[in-house]
């Protein structure tokens, strides 16, 4: 077995481990993401967006102009609770 033999295969190896390297990475960012998206939100988010949706419909009390658009907005946001929370604000 010639040396140009040997480093072919330490080579090979290498790349190897580097790319098992990166996939654990990437699989650990991965797993992390979906961790901090899934976790359970905490009370004060609740009430911060029950106070925002509050807000909004005070807001449609204003130019009939851009009350629809303000309307669509406000519903949006209490759909988005209730698929959050699973209770209407």
């Amino acid at each position: 077995m010639s040396a140009k033999d040997e480093n072919a295969g330490l080579s090979r190896s290498g790349c190897l481990g580097l790319f098992v390297l990166g996939l654990l990475f990437v699989i650990s960012l991965v797993a992390g993401f979906i961790y901090f998206v899934t976790r359970p939100q905490g009370g004060e988010i609740e009430a911060g967006e029950r106070a925002a949706i509050a807000a909004c419909w005070e807001r449609t009390k204003g130019a009939d102009s851009e009350r629809a658009f303000t309307v669509e907005s406000c519903q949006e946001m209490e759909k988005q609770f209730l698929r959050k929370f699973g209770e209407k604000p």
